[in-house]
């Protein structure tokens, strides 16, 4: 029985062993098989496999780039992601080429396919699929950003206004010209008196360096007595490619990323405009010192420097490995402008090696300033004695003969008279520097404004200081009842008036309508007027005001500006009953106001508090009824419930501060025009109908803060929802994150927006470099908008448009705006895999589409067959400046010769990695080939100035047809 048990047990496994050999006999037989039969399969399985993979490795390409942008490095993780997502694409584009050339191999006389190369290849496909998978996957981990749209190509740029070009400073520009380009001296200085014209020269050798492309980069930051370390800095930062600095960053932080900066750029020219005493410190700033070229030795670890050397057979390979390794210099070559008044501060302070004296202008170039501007009236006989010595009295000091020219140019000859009498007056005031009939002179510019709203509002832009917001211009004059009724009007009232005083020379004549700024000696005069005439109290040091004992100075003051000081403590209570406007800018994050602070206030208009750190905010705040204007800016604060008691405010700024709610009790603030929460990165929770009790807002900023909304009458909400947003009629300007298409009810309109920044889809992103617009939409669309009346109003407005997705799009102008987007200026598609054409037009119909467009950007549209398709009108594309196209593999052409008859204004091409690329024009045309123009006249606009044309495979020619394609003149071609 055992024997039999033992026996049948035997037989069994033998059974299995069998069972199992023959399973994997067959298996090694029929897997080859089945990977013949499927070799298609497999290979179309690749190439979508690896369509996905390209989208995921151009968002993770646009992410490095934000992070170099940063002045950060990414982390070991993601660099080996991209390093295995190259090779991989690499291996899929391979093996798709090879699967298209042994598609017709045979074997057996031709009577079958081979399938030792089919299996080979589908074997091949099979893995590499599952490898992408798994890449892909890894990739979820990343939290990735959206791509930056180019800015469009800098215009050549005219001389700067206000740079007197006479023999006297054209001396001066060239011999600084010469000495930047000299190796002798890596930090040169100009000296001269106020007004003289230091910072037009500086602004001239700027323009002239990029104009000359003799710098990777030039940055000017400007830098007087009481700028702020941190503000240099971004200015610098900015002006080097690098986004925004956080506003929580320490200096050192960000000297440390500007020295990574520099690491990375080979010749950098940095201005620093003003430099006083006791002087600035270059290293604090992130300039290295010296900017001498280092050794080898210096540049390398002893052990890497001796490898090279050794490793290097000859002169050849040596200079290879310096190049293509860290025996690079360390930092770029980087060239240092100062400006100053004292030439001691420029070589003893700040260790110039070489310095400039700027001098007044001859009388005879004098005379010639006041000409320019007067005209042929300076030569009346009534007018020419007075001119004569108004140009005498101003000393040859350019700003001081523009201001007085600029003021009497319309008036009448007494009015010279009159302002020859108040120049040979002495003057007061004595300032460091400043003669008294300058004074006079800039005093006389202001007293000759024409109104007396346009002098409260320089005087108010010399209280902010050098180089500051509008916009914050525009809060605190709203809140004064200095500006119009509504904020659009307002806004439209202070850009005129910044015109008129950039016009008459007291503010700095600048085309940027976000900032404006005045010369130094100009402010140093403004702020004379303004503490005498207005009652005010000024403090940027370091010291406790001795005002604030004064209790009778403080009874007459209408204003105290406290700006950036460092100020230890405050009084219990302060009594200004004359008080209109208070700005506490404190550098002590220590200092508390005290409960009672604001109790002697009552007519308080405007509140500026900045940089202050509050568990809550003082009980007597609340009795502030006539406060228009409170700006809580880049502050910490705990409790703000006690803002909502303020019935009366206007505007309420809580920009880059840190809180996590805004309480419920904000609601109460029914007159609310503007309501800025940009940058609030830690707020989470808006109740629900805290926005639609705000029926008068007109100004809702929400950029890079809230973007938690929950859907409309949930019974768990505790968010707002953005149906509240329909009851805010008379919203004219929107800047909002909506994380999902869907969220948006359907019948949510704006009637009166006029300008908007909104994030669709996607997580609000800043970027350095992309074009400043007021009508911005960047729109992850993964559900269609044929219902969405908010979105189809948005595309019709926008003039600068992200897109990403595009679930189902595939011509996008026939399906997303007809009209052909009248108003875009910048245009950005990326990642949409379904769009086949940019636009199509209908045979016979000559169509209008992007009149105004100026940037177009593509990138990884894999079935992207045509950009242009069909005929155009003449106004179609013809202002456009740069085409980018990047990863874009079924495109063979740009556009048609007859479009590109059209560019007359297209500075920039750029095409990349694009497998099919075989012309850049192409002469096919729908129509008649009495249509098509000789090849030969062929050429595009003389301002096409640049041309970039990279991993094109394919790429045969410009045009097929065309022997001859003039494309650059002499001047630009490289």
């Amino acid at each position: 029985m055992a024997e039999a048990c033992i026996c049948a047990v035997c037989q069994n496994a033998a059974g299995n062993v069998v069972g199992n050999l023959f399973g994997k006999i067959l298996s090694r037989i029929s897997d080859p098989i089945t990977l013949v039969l499927k070799c298609n399969n497999n290979v179309d399985n690749l190439k979508q496999r690896a369509v996905e993979l390209k989208l995921k490795k151009g968002t993770a390409d646009d992410y490095v780039d934000v992070v170099h942008r940063r002045g950060e490095e990414i982390g070991q993780e993601l660099k080996t992601w991209l390093t295995s997502a190259n090779n991989l694409t690499e291996a899929a584009d391979k093996l798709a080429a090879d699967a298209e050339e042994n598609a017709e191999k045979k074997c057996f006389f031709g009577l079958c396919l081979n399938p030792i190369s089919r299996y080979q290849l589908s074997n091949k496909a099979k893995e590499n699929s599952e490898a992408i998978v798994d890449l892909v996957g890894k990739a979820c981990g990343f939290d990735l950003p959206l791509c930056h749209i180019p800015a469009p190509p800098k215009e050549v740029a005219a001389p700067v206004k206000g740079f007197v070009g006479f023999c006297s400073r054209k001396d001066v520009l060239e011999r600084i010209m010469e000495a930047l380009q000299s190796q002798s001296s890596s930090i040169i200085g100009v000296h001269g008196m106020p007004g003289v014209g230091k910072t037009m020269l500086a602004k001239e050798v700027k323009r002239k360096a990029e104009q000359d492309k003799l710098f990777d980069a030039v940055v000017m930051a400007f830098v007087s007595r009481n700028a702020e370390l941190k503000k240099i800095q971004v200015e610098i930062a900015r002006g080097l490619g690098l986004d925004q600095l956080p506003n929580e960053i320490t200096t050192q932080d960000a000297a440390e990323r500007i020295k990574d900066r520099l690491k990375k750029m080979k010749k950098v020219l940095i201005i620093l405009d003003d430099i006083c005493v006791p002087g600035i410190d270059l290293e604090e700033l992130g300039i290295p010192l010296g900017n001498e070229p280092k050794t080898i030795e210096e540049s390398l670890p002893g052990e890497e420097y001796a490898e090279c050397i050794e490793g290097s057979s000859s002169r050849e390979e040596y200079a290879e490995c310096i190049e293509g390794g860290s025996l690079r210099e360390e930092y770029a070559e980087c060239k240092i402008l100062l400006t100053s008044r004292d030439s001691n501060v420029l070589s003893d302070l700040m260790g110039s090696q070489q310095n400039f004296p700027l001098h007044q202008l001859k009388y005879e170039e004098a005379w010639e300033l006041l000409k320019r501007i007067v005209g042929d009236r300076a030569e009346r006989d009534d007018i020419h004695s007075a001119a004569i010595e108004i140009v005498g009295e101003c000393g040859g000091l350019p700003l001081a003969i523009t201001t007085m020219a600029k003021a009497l140019k319309n008036k009448e000859p007494y009015e010279w008279m009159d302002a020859v009498r108040i120049l040979k007056r002495p003057s007061s005031e004595n300032f460091d520097g400043i003669s008294a009939n300058v004074y006079s002179a800039i005093e006389l510019s202001y007293s000759h404004l024409e109104s007396e709203k346009l002098k409260k509002t320089f005087l108010l832009c010399c209280l902010l200081g050098h180089r500051y917001s509008i916009e914050f211009l525009l809060k605190v004059g709203v809140g004064l009842g200095l500006f119009a009724n509504t904020m659009e009007q307002a806004r439209n009232e202070v850009l005129t008036l910044i015109s008129k005083l950039r016009a008459s020379s007291l503010l700095v004549d600048d085309s940027d309508n976000n900032y404006f700024d005045m010369h130094d000696l100009i402010h140093d005069v403004a702020v004379s007027i303004t503490s005498r005439d207005r009652h005010g109290l000024l403090l940027t040091g370091d010291h406790e005001p001795k005002e604030w004992s004064d209790r009778k100075a403080m009874k007459d003051f209408e204003w105290i500006w406290l700006r950036y000081s460092n100020v230890d403590g405050l009084p219990e209570e302060l009594e200004s009953p004359r008080l209109t406007l208070l700005r506490l800018a404190n550098k002590n994050p220590s200092l508390q106001i005290p409960a009672n602070f604001f109790k002697g206030m009552p007519r308080l208009k405007v509140l500026d508090l900045t940089h202050m750190h509050m568990p809550s905010l003082p009980s007597s705040i609340c009795l502030l009824q006539n406060l228009h204007t409170l700006c809580l800016v880049q502050s910490v604060v705990g409790d703000i419930r006690i803002i909502g008691e303020l019935k009366n405010l206007e505007i309420l700024s809580l920009l880059r501060s840190d809180f996590e709610e805004l309480p419920g009790e904000i609601g109460q603030l029914t007159r609310l025009k503007l309501l800025d929460l940009r940058d609030c990165a830690k707020l989470k929770i808006i109740p629900p109908c805290v926005l639609a009790n705000m029926s008068r807002l007109e100004e809702l900023y929400l950029g890079n803060s809230f973007d938690g909304w929950e859907a409309e009458e949930n019974e768990t909400q505790r968010n707002a929802s953005l149906a509240e947003l329909k009851h805010l009629k008379k919203l004219t300007n929107l800047e909002v994150c909506i994380p999902d298409l869907r969220m948006i009810p359907k019948d949510l309109f704006f009637e009166n927006l006029k300008k908007f920044k909104i994030f669709i889809g996607c997580k609000w992103e800043g970027r350095c470099g992309s074009p400043r617009s007021s009508r911005t939409l960047d729109l992850h669309l993964n559900a269609s908008i044929s219902f969405n009346y908010l979105v189809k109003m948005l595309l019709k407005m926008t003039e600068l448009l992200h897109l990403r997705e595009l679930a189902g799009v595939k011509n996008l102008v026939d399906e997303l705006n007809i009209e052909g987007f009248p108003d875009l200026k910048y245009l950005c598609v990326r990642n949409a895999p379904g769009v086949q054409h940019i636009i199509k037009s209908v045979e016979g119909v000559h169509f209008n589409a992007f009149p105004k467009l100026k940037v177009l950007f593509l990138q990884n549209l894999i079935n992207l067959e045509k950009i242009f398709q069909g005929r155009f009108k003449d106004t179609a594309f013809n202002n456009l400046r740069s085409i980018t196209i990047e990863r874009c593999d079924k495109v063979k052409n740009l556009f048609s010769s007859s479009i590109a008859r059209q560019l007359l204004h297209l500075q920039e091409i750029s095409v990349t990695w694009c497998s099919n690329m075989e012309e850049i024009v192409d002469d096919e045309e729908q129509g008649s080939r009495n249509d098509i123009v000789e090849a030969t006249e062929l050429e595009f606009g003389e301002v096409l100035r640049s041309l970039r044309l990279q991993h094109l495979p394919k790429l045969s020619s410009l045009n097929k047809s065309c022997r001859h394609m003039p494309l650059f003149n002499e001047q630009v071609f490289h």
